[in-house]
């Protein structure tokens, strides 16, 4: 046996229930209230409480779940390769899930929870800029960093799949084609 306890399990696919009946709720259309969700999901009010105190603990849980149901494990690209693999993984994903992750795009709490690893985000695009153009001046090593993380987030997703009516795949094509060409002219300026 793992270690799990028969209450730990339970708890684990009460969490998950809950979860996916937020997932339910936002496909639907419907505002993601506790009420709503209890009912979505088939449990008491007070159950959705008791593993989610509010809101934002709530759509940080979902942030997580969405993550992990794109195949997101967390591991940030450190070079051109894995970036492009990371597009081509998660913008497809993010068509799965789209009300999840337009949600998480649009709420205060959803902002909160993309945030709370900006550090780590900021740190490895500028490691993969430093990886594929080393020389490159600070400021220009910055804002190339930038444009490569802002290409791989699911904002460029959104914006590719709204504004031009692509899917994830093709999403995924066109910012993996960006960021090409963005470390292609990064690498030449630095030399």
């Amino acid at each position: 046996m793992n270690g799990t306890t028969v209450q730990e399990a339970r708890a684990a696919a009460v969490r998950e229930r809950v979860l996916e009946g937020a997932a339910t709720l936002l496909a639907s259309g419907e505002h993601l209230t506790f009420a709503a969700l209890a009912a979505s999901a088939g449990v008491p009010e007070r159950t959705v409480y008791r593993y989610f105190p509010t809101r934002e603990v709530l759509l940080a849980a979902l942030f997580d779940w969405a993550n992990q149901r794109i195949g997101f494990d967390g591991n940030l690209p450190r070079d051109e390769a894995s970036a492009v693999a990371l597009v081509r993984q998660v913008f497809p994903g993010f068509d799965d899930h789209a009300p999840v992750v337009r949600e998480l795009l649009v709420s205060r709490e959803g902002l909160d929870a993309r945030l709370s690893s900006i550090d780590a985000r900021r740190r490895a695009a500028r490691e993969l800029v430093r990886h594929e153009a080393p020389g490159l001046d600070r400021a220009t090593a910055r804002r190339v960093a930038a444009v490569v993380q802002l290409l791989t987030t699911a904002s460029t997703w959104q914006t590719l799949t709204q504004y031009w009516d692509m899917d994830g795949h093709e999403a995924a094509e066109t910012a993996a084609l960006a960021i090409e060409l963005v470390l292609d002219a990064a690498r030449v300026r630095a030399t």
